[in-house]
């Protein structure tokens, strides 16, 4: 961007609130700017991001405490953390006593052991069982050779049997013979058998996904476990969205797509100046931000919105910036449309008119915005319920960014993935509509 974003826009970066868009773009000019660079670095706001930090990663006070589960603990120990989770793991053992003395003892007893200091554990046992004299003495060690042989002598018997049952079962499906290639959505080639999960996982778990502090799974036949404070319509709806991969947006998209037009910035499209949001979306506050793009030589701006029947219903004092917040507050469930009219050279400039679309958006309606608030509360930290309700109700912004969430914390999750696009298809379907 070419202009300094507005205190507003420095304060809501810095307050990681702004839409995915409009964070990178302001994002992009404080790297670059040392002016704005200096008001998002200062030591009081670095000292804000910190206690922000602690805040995210310390439990609430009236919820279950948090520590690492054993199988966690044991991963860390053993290093076989992924990046993300030896993130989740070191931070929570910066704060936590309880489990960094758990986890101390055994790390320093693997560092030894690597050192080559002390045998390992299972060494010493070995080693104190073979040196004993009840060991030494010769009945024990004949005793356990042959006890060998007959363990030996079973294994044999037990292939001999099982071998002519798979050839049997190869001979009635022959596609079972070779190894089968496994695409990259998880399915094998050539059968419509799915792909195994990954080994540490439960072999009957259709999705098993990190959220939030805590993990999501649904099985095979659609239980879904992990998001049980929720309301049963709404764990439908997050079941749905697993099973399917997909996301729905409701009939508010229709409503506010415009004829298609040409693409903005051309001259003579009725769009001489562009406006950024809000542009054919569903907003969730009733006095929305409005924003759009300066024109070079102007002297003032002017904000007008109307309702459906082109009855105006607000109109902003003489602006002499691009952003514009509406003190009356709008109706829930009401579409409405704006126009920003720039005043240059004493000339009037009005953006958009025909044959442009109108700029409409929608005001989140009463019931879906309960619903929102009401998921928002019993489950906080869940960046899967809110992308899949958020998408739904039509906050296309707010959704991309959760799913995005998601997606970093299950990298490689498959369904993580497939959410994302299809937000991201439903947004490319609304603006090809709208014409933007």
């Amino acid at each position: 961007m070419t202009e300094h974003p507005t205190s507003k826009e420095l304060g809501e970066y810095c307050r990681r609130v702004l839409a995915p868009a409009s964070f990178l773009s302001i994002h992009r000019h404080v790297i670059t700017c040392a002016s704005c660079a200096a008001q998002c670095n200062s030591p009081q706001q670095l000292d804000h991001d910190l206690a922000h930090l602690h805040e995210a990663l310390v439990t609430e006070p009236d919820g279950t405490p948090y520590h690492l589960s054993a199988s966690e603990m044991e991963a860390y120990i053993r290093g076989a953390l992924d990046e993300i989770d030896l993130e989740i793991a070191e931070s929570h053992l910066s704060i936590c006593n309880t489990c960094l003395n758990k986890a101390q003892p055994q790390m320093a007893e693997n560092d030894a052991v690597a050192r080559g200091y002390i045998e390992p554990a299972a060494f010493t046992s070995r080693r104190r069982i073979v040196d004993s004299p009840v060991w030494n003495r010769w009945p024990w060690r004949v005793a356990a050779a042959v006890l060998g042989a007959v363990v030996l002598l079973l294994m044999t018997f037990w292939l001999l049997r099982i071998r002519p049952t798979e050839q049997k079962e190869q001979a009635v499906n022959p596609i079972n013979q070779s190894s089968p290639e496994t695409s990259s959505s998880g399915e094998i080639k050539g059968s419509s058998t799915p792909a195994p999960l990954a080994p540490e996982q439960n072999p009957q778990l259709a999705v098993v996904l990190n959220d939030g502090n805590s993990k999501v799974t649904m099985d095979s036949h659609g239980t879904l476990a992990g998001l049980e404070q929720l309301s049963p319509h709404i764990r439908q709806r997050v079941t749905t969205a697993l099973q399917t991969g997909k996301l729905e947006q409701l009939d508010a998209g229709a409503q506010l797509n415009g004829q298609p037009s040409t693409l903005l910035g051309e001259a003579g499209n009725g769009l001489p100046f562009r406006l950024f949001s809000p542009l054919h979306q569903v907003v969730r506050s009733q006095k929305p931000n409005f924003r759009w793009q300066g024109l070079a030589g102007v002297q003032s701006y002017r904000v007008t919105v109307t309702d459906v029947d082109l009855n105006e219903v607000a109109t902003s004092p003489t602006l002499n910036t691009t952003e514009w917040q509406i003190t009356k507050p709008l109706k829930r469930s009401g579409i409405y449309s704006w126009q920003v009219t720039a005043l240059k050279n004493g000339v009037a400039v009005t953006s958009p008119v025909l044959p442009a679309p109108q700029a409409k958006f929608k005001i989140l309606d009463h019931s879906t915005l309960e619903m929102i608030q009401q998921a928002e509360r019993t489950e906080p930290r869940s960046h899967l319920t809110r992308g899949v309700l958020y998408a739904e109700a039509g906050l296309l912004d707010e959704a991309e960014q959760e799913l995005r969430l998601l997606v970093r914390k299950n990298p490689h999750a498959d369904i993580a993935n497939k959410l994302l696009r299809s937000l991201q298809a439903i947004r490319a379907a609304q603006t090809s509509s709208s014409g933007r």
